[in-house]
């Protein structure tokens, strides 16, 4: 009997792949063991997983008692109010709370976000530039990849800067298994976000500015948000905003360290080349390891992939799908090749998901990751790698996935 899955292992974390391939090769879609003793179904193959998510079968409210039930207490409730989001809803609340979101994620009011994601990028190359000169070397993920989707997602929300480093904390916890950190963390963080976000309401309410959350709290359209509805909605844009696009910056600076031809391909490429490099991490190197947990409302059967009984625990692992050979050639090389115009693309990668709940934020995304990591390579032309890629810390789990340190220096 093969040993549980547990997400909260560093060298899993590190490196799941290997473990998606075997389970893959075995069924794509297996009941797995995982170490707290639970039970799940894992989606590790591409046609499977876009059936999965595109199957109004495989719900994405929890069912009540979901997970390992503990006893009532501020942190329970506190998370019960954040996750009580778009991502955790069917049809119609689904459909209702997207609708309200969506007008702030167009592509004309992304597309003008450009110059200000130039200007705070160029400002955080400029502070990176002082770092690496004064101590001669840097953590690549603390001065470019966490601050720049920070400062952009925290103007859309209107948050103080002042703020961002300990939301960014309180996410990196309730996005974490329990048992990865000191006893306590992530229901102190739960408690946190939602003091936090309350107060955030309350004076949006008194004093609204121009950023989208003052708009989504004073948005009457469709009857508009209650309080509730308000605190998941800005928490899921939070940790939605900024945490999957920190993964993909810090994930795509260290493949083309990683890959100096890719990176000289793409320097001399121009926008094309550097928008398949973008493609390709997304691909190559998932932000999002996987999907949110949904339950099937009845038995389903997946055609010659067995039958999931209705009330069963399913997760799409999306890093899984994304390497798929029967879909992907060489899925575990990074080739941004395959993503440029003629190139033979077997199939589209499936990083923002698929069906309904496909990432609204997946443009913002991609823009910031186009703007940025040219200027990132222009800025530093000799910028190397001042660590054992095999050693680097990632965040466990299941849910997130980039590299937490990139320690760099210039060459």
């Amino acid at each position: 009997m093969p040993e549980p899955l547990n997400p909260a292992d560093p060298a899993f974390a590190r490196d799941p792949y290997p473990a998606y391939a075997r389970l893959r090769e075995q069924a794509p879609v297996a009941r797995v063991a995982l170490a707290n003793g639970t039970h799940a179904w894992l989606v590790t193959g591409h046609e499977q997983a876009r059936a999965v998510l595109a199957d109004p079968r495989f719900s994405n409210v929890p069912a009540p008692g979901a997970g390992r039930p503990k006893p009532d207490s501020p942190a329970q409730r506190a998370r019960g109010c954040l996750a009580r989001h778009m991502l955790n809803s069917d049809a119609p609340d689904h459909l209702r709370l997207r609708r309200l979101t969506t007008a702030a994620f167009t592509p004309r009011r992304v597309d003008a976000l450009r110059p200000r994601i130039e200007r705070l990028t160029d400002g955080l190359l400029a502070g990176l530039s002082a770092r690496l000169e004064l101590d001669g070397g840097a953590d690549l993920v603390d001065a470019f990849a966490f601050p720049l989707p920070v400062l952009v997602i925290g103007e859309v929300l209107g948050v103080p800067e002042a703020d961002r480093a300990e939301l960014r904390e309180w996410t990196y916890r309730v996005g974490s298994p329990a048992d990865a950190l000191e006893e306590g963390a992530v229901d102190e963080a739960w408690v946190r976000l939602h003091a936090y976000f309350s107060a955030l309401i309350a004076r949006k309410r008194r004093a609204p500015g121009e950023d989208l959350f003052s708009a989504l709290v004073h948005d009457a359209s469709e009857g508009g948000l209650d309080d509730g509805e308000l605190l998941a909605m800005a928490f899921l844009l939070l940790f939605a905003g900024y945490e999957t696009t920190m993964n993909l910056l810090a994930s795509a600076s260290l493949s083309l360290l990683e890959h100096p031809a890719e990176l000289a391909a793409a320097r001399e490429g121009g926008p094309e080349r550097w928008a398949a490099v973008v493609e390709e991490v997304l691909r190559h190197a998932s932000p999002l390891e996987g999907t949110t947990w949904r339950r099937t409302t009845a038995a389903v059967d997946l055609g010659g992939e067995g039958v999931i009984p209705a009330g069963d625990s399913v997760l799409v692992v999306l890093a899984a799908a994304n390497r798929d050979p029967a879909h992907f050639p060489e899925p575990d090389a990074f080739r941004p090749d395959r993503h440029l115009t003629g190139a033979d693309r077997a199939a589209p990668h499936l990083a923002f998901g698929h069906g309904p709940h496909f990432c609204l934020g997946a443009r913002l995304a991609r823009l910031e990751a186009a703007v940025a990591l040219p200027r990132l390579f222009a800025a530093f032309p000799g910028l190397a790698l001042a660590a054992d890629p095999q050693r680097l810390p990632y965040r466990p789990g299941l849910l997130v996935r980039g590299p937490r340190r990139l320690p760099v220096t210039l060459r």
